[in-house]
């Protein structure tokens, strides 16, 4: 059911399976499909959604949808799931919150004021993903970040049959989005990132997505920006002998069934007993009702056995998880050693689950050890931080300004910069 890895094997391992994904011929296609697109706007987007999709549209406007209908589909909701959305998107912004200063200045003995300022992106894409369930909880995870920074245009793109996205809707409007894009993939992407004759250009794609969003997210960067490479969802499960058995499994299953790419890794101390931890996946998964998937999941999936809790950190510190349980209890961070991981659930009832809903921090996580350079989406990615500085003939009255002037000329000229020296030379009166 899920694979062995022994200790000293887990970094081949991950590497061979890191070439395997990048063996797949995804790049090839998407950059024809963000090509095509490009050129040929909606005429591109539609066949490629009808092609992808299984859809049979005729124009563009069959899947894009304002702000009234998202407005009519939260209103239909019943209470139960209206008031479940607002308690997602309460807890979401309650964290986030205080997470940013907008302006902070500064004074020293060489200018009058420095410091830097905080503005909002103007326009966003949020990317959700769908087809084989319906993700609110992706669009409230960026959406409310948006809203709560002051971005000026919101565009939500998914991808599923209108019917079975209401949640969906209602979520989209809740963020107040101008407008839905109801379509997903490479193409969508594309279409968010160029404009079409219909939709409007966005600066930065957030949100995550398959192996072929997460490619176009790539090949579009610098055209728009975007938060992060993610690509299928991951969890990294540390237990012991007093961790839950039926808790571990359980939490296993709960990531596998994210995709039939999703990857789970258990790492158990001496005491943990495995073959219980099987049986119980087996008893749990004969119920379950996306066993399909799962089951294809967990052929990705594997078990490592550590010798202590800070062997476990340190194999789990190779993964470099999108999601990292310790299912531990008294574990003091500050004697830990250095943990890699997107997000980290800490304590014998916490849950990566928690996280993918109403905890607070974003689920948008780096994946596939990008957590080695890169963060969970936060407020502060809606910002642009701009810089200044404030100088005028006051300014000679600061003891430093003069050095200021004489180590920046020095700098210029050892660089042969000329002009750059002359500059400051002429202001050096």
């Amino acid at each position: 059911m899920i694979k062995k890895i022994e200790s000293h094997s887990l970094r081949d391992y991950l590497v061979k399976e890191k070439n395997l994904q990048n063996e797949n011929g995804i790049a090839d296609a998407v950059r024809e499909i963000i090509h095509e697109v490009k050129g040929s706007g909606n005429e591109a987007l539609l066949k490629f959604i009808n092609k992808y999709e299984e859809k049979k549209l005729r124009c563009i406007d069959e899947v894009l949808f304002n702000q009234d209908f998202l407005e009519d589909k939260f209103n239909s909701l019943n209470d139960k799931d209206r008031n479940m959305l607002l308690y997602m998107a309460d807890r979401i912004d309650k964290f986030h919150n205080n997470d940013i200063r907008l302006f902070k200045e500064f004074e020293d003995d060489t200018v009058e004021k420095y410091g830097y300022f905080l503005r909002p992106i103007d326009k966003v894409g949020l990317y959700a993903p769908g087809g084989k369930a319906q993700y609110p909880s992706s669009v409230l995870m960026t959406g409310v970040l948006a809203k709560l920074a002051g971005v000026n245009e919101i565009t939500v793109m998914f991808p599923g049959k209108i019917d079975d996205l209401n949640l969906m809707f209602a979520a989209s409007h809740l963020i107040g989005a101008k407008s839905v894009l109801n379509s997903g993939g490479a193409h969508t992407l594309a279409a968010v990132a160029f404009g079409t004759e219909t939709i409007e250009r966005v600066d930065k794609i957030f949100g995550p997505g398959n192996n072929y969003v997460s490619e176009a997210k790539r090949q579009l960067y610098g055209e728009v920006g975007i938060d992060s490479l993610n690509g299928p969802s991951e969890v990294a499960i540390i237990v012991d002998e007093n961790s839950s058995i039926e808790y571990a499994a359980k939490d296993f299953l709960a990531q596998a069934e994210h995709g039939e790419d999703s990857r789970c890794f258990l790492i158990h101390l001496p005491g943990f007993d495995l073959n219980q931890f099987k049986e119980s996946l087996k008893k749990n998964l004969s119920k379950s009702k996306r066993k399909k998937i799962i089951n294809e999941a967990l052929k990705n999936c594997c078990s490592i056995e550590a010798s202590s809790l800070k062997n476990a950190i340190s194999l789990s510190n190779l993964i470099i998880p999108e999601h990292l349980e310790i299912l531990i209890d008294d574990i003091d961070l500050n004697k830990m050693p250095v943990i890699r991981a997107g997000a980290i659930f800490i304590g014998t009832e916490a849950s990566a689950v928690m996280g993918d809903y109403c905890a607070g921090p974003s689920h948008v996580i780096p994946t596939g050890g990008q957590g080695r350079f890169s963060s969970q989406v936060s407020l502060n990615d809606f910002y642009i931080k701009t810089s200044y500085i404030v100088t005028s003939k006051n300014s000679y009255k600061k003891n430093g300004y003069k050095t200021l002037l004489d180590e920046s000329i020095n700098i210029a000229e050892s660089e042969g910069l000329w002009e750059h020296a002359n500059a400051l030379k002429e202001r050096d009166n």
